[in-house]
């Protein structure tokens, strides 16, 4: 099961809350709305298009349906980019599918709760084969999900919600849980970079591999997961370099929190 490169679980969580309030339409993976697409999902999914008149209103918007929101994240360069470029049949999953193409899974009582990691719902409680919806846990007890087209893009709570399995997409690397990375809701947040030009680098530390270089007032986002070298605290954040998300590390010293 190949993972997509530079894919990761921090960064389907950025990816996913920068979809919010956004539409929902099924069969969808984060293409814009048209009335081309419009009809082409309304002549394969006639069932899931015929009950409400509000489409046109979302012509223009990015759509996901609930494993969209999943695939759009793998498929895209950054949040606004068009995901056909990268569409791979192999990993066109429905939302049972990606549960059973994923290795590390379970039934929710097991969940590690770790950020972005996704949970599902089942019509049968213990069965898999039944799933028929995705989420993405963010963390703090709140999961983002492309719940229905009467609510688009929402975070939900966790707690109370009915969900019945978990897994790892076995497609993205679950970055939260390596090199001794810890989280706090205190870090969480958009930052500017103060310093004249600075690496975002591949690991936390001077010593790993620089992905590129932010000047002085770009920002950055960072989903709360940070470590230290020595008594320096470095940031796992996520950046736009030449029109590409690119996520790695930063140190504190040259950011500031907006």
């Amino acid at each position: 099961m190949a993972e997509i490169k530079g894919k990761t679980n921090t960064g389907l969580v950025a990816y996913a809350k920068a979809q919010l309030g956004l539409p929902y339409w099924y069969g969808t993976f984060g293409q814009v709305a048209t009335e081309s697409l419009y009809n082409n999902r309304k002549k394969a999914y006639p069932s899931y298009y015929k009950s409400w008149s509000d489409f046109p209103t979302q012509y223009g918007k990015r759509v996901h349906d609930c494993v969209g929101l999943v695939k759009g994240y793998m498929w895209s360069d950054t949040p606004t980019s068009v995901p056909n470029e990268h569409y791979s049949i192999l990993q066109d999953k429905s939302a049972a599918g990606m549960y059973s193409a994923s290795k590390t899974k379970g039934q929710i009582s097991t969940f590690p709760a770790h950020v972005g990691q996704l949970v599902y719902k089942s019509s049968v409680k213990t069965s898999a084969s039944k799933i028929h919806h995705v989420g993405v846990y963010i963390g703090d007890g709140y999961v983002i999900e492309a719940k229905g087209h009467e609510y688009g893009v929402v975070k939900t709570k966790f707690s109370g919600a009915g969900w019945t399995h978990w897994s790892q997409c076995p497609y993205i690397v679950d970055d939260t849980q390596l090199g001794g990375t810890s989280y706090t809701k205190e870090y969480e947040g958009t930052y500017a970079v103060t310093g004249g030009s600075v690496y975002i680098r591949e690991g936390a530390g001077t010593s790993h591999k620089a992905l590129g270089v932010l000047l002085k007032g770009n920002t950055v986002t960072c989903s709360g997961y940070f470590t230290k070298v020595s008594s320096t605290v470095w940031l796992k954040v996520s950046a736009t370099l030449k029109g590409k998300s690119v996520t790695g590390w930063m140190s504190t010293k040259y950011l500031k929190k907006s």
